[in-house]
């Protein structure tokens, strides 16, 4: 496995503290909300300011990173995480809390895709897999990092926490300052240009986006119903939902740092879709399972699974993506497997109005299966054009 540059890190470094900040302001002015207005509508204005400001500006992002130096994109999104969490050392009005959200949601987005598609430009294609074991990795770590800090403040640090995340977002900022970067071959074109060329390559990975995000609508039904579950129809403990929800994420940590001694023979399009299958029964277990243990176990497994499926897949899209469009192309990719989230939220929120949680769960598991079936399809040919191991059937049967 190929070493990464001093700058890699660098860059990694200011996204990871990036990425607590954002965790932390979502976990502390959720509650926040709630407990002064005893509204969840307010609360829930958050997250879904957040969301549309991450989606409404990914395309025109995208857009930028292919034209320009995307390092000093990177520091541009340093100094909008800084303005936003500067907003809230004047004042916390919900109005100051909802403008600092588009800056701070803004600025760790811009942050993520601006070190993808450094990656893309600085470093070399065998480099691929051991940054994105770093990427994920660190995005685990930083979600569980930032959740703890968020809660703990909540209880402890009210005081010091706007000034605390202030101190972050400086250091990430001085851990963001730009490097000289090659020509881009995208300013040749002309906008127009590199638009067709955007939907001709995103044409040609139809069937790749079909499964992503039929499969990312699905899984946000652990997000949507492991609450339920755990109150309603487990009657356990809080602290079993919280420590479901951490496992998620150890387990995660876990996958993307253990990638590295499975790597050859997970990255193969035949033992992936098996992998994708396994997504089934591990749903399967969730609803038919009638202990908390045995589903916070299974969660710490999803977990693993989920980095030793998606970091081959995100390697060999880094690889098969034209330099010259990938801001756009990625961009699409957020703005349209983003979607499947809210989409497919919305549609399990209805289905609880009518089905118990655990029975939803159990179909959903259901429908995983052929999905996962398809993938025996789509990936062999998504892999071929990255120039990757398609692998053969007979490879999925080895896996068993």
């Amino acid at each position: 496995m190929q070493k990464l540059p001093l700058f890699f890190y660098k860059y990694l470094s200011s996204r990871f503290l990036g990425s607590i900040v954002f965790n932390a302001f979502m976990i502390y002015f959720l509650w926040e909300l709630v407990v002064a207005f005893k509204s969840v509508f307010l609360a829930g204005l958050i997250p879904t300011i957040a969301l549309a400001a991450d989606l409404l500006t990914a395309i025109p992002v995208g857009h930028l990173i292919d034209r320009y130096n995307s390092t000093k994109l990177g520091m541009s999104s340093s100094l909008l995480l800084l303005a936003g969490i500067g907003l809230l050392m004047t004042r916390q009005t919900v109005y100051l809390v909802y403008v600092a959200t588009v800056f701070v949601s803004i600025g760790v987005m811009m942050k993520g895709d601006s070190l993808s598609a450094t990656m893309k430009k600085h470093l070399d294609e065998g480099q691929f897999t051991n940054a994105n074991q770093n990427l994920q990795g660190a995005g685990y770590a930083s979600s569980l990092i930032g959740t703890a800090f968020g809660g703990a403040s909540i209880i402890y640090l009210r005081e010091y926490f706007v000034p605390a995340l202030l101190v972050l977002s400086i250091i990430a900022l001085l851990l963001s300052f730009p490097i000289p970067e090659k020509a881009n071959e995208a300013v040749k074109g002309t906008p127009i240009s590199g638009l067709a060329s955007t939907i001709g390559f995103i044409k040609k990975i139809g069937g790749f986006l079909a499964v992503g995000f039929v499969l990312n609508g699905l899984m946000i039904s652990l997000d949507v119903y492991s609450s339920g579950l755990f109150h309603l129809v487990l009657k356990a403990s809080p602290i079993y939902y919280t420590l479901f929800v951490a496992f998620l994420s150890i387990g995660g940590i876990i996958g993307a740092f253990m990638l590295g001694s499975v790597q050859r023979y997970v990255n193969n399009a035949y033992r992936l879709s098996f992998l994708i299958l396994l997504f089934s029964p591990a749903i399967l277990f969730v609803a038919l399972s009638r202990t908390a243990i045995g589903d916070i176990v299974d969660s710490l497994l999803i977990g693993i699974l989920l980095p030793v499926i998606n970091i081959p897949l995100q390697v060999n899209l880094m690889k098969v993506v034209p330099r010259n469009i990938y801001g756009k192309v990625m961009a699409f990719l957020k703005v349209f497997l983003g979607g499947a989230t809210p989409a497919m939220a919305a549609v399990f929120s209805f289905l609880a109005l009518f089905l118990q949680v655990n029975a939803i769960l159990l179909y959903i598991g259901i429908i995983v299966f052929p999905v996962g079936a398809l993938a025996f399809l789509v990936l062999p040919k998504f892999f071929e054009m990255a120039g990757g191991d398609s692998g053969t059937p007979e490879d999925a049967a080895e896996t068993i």
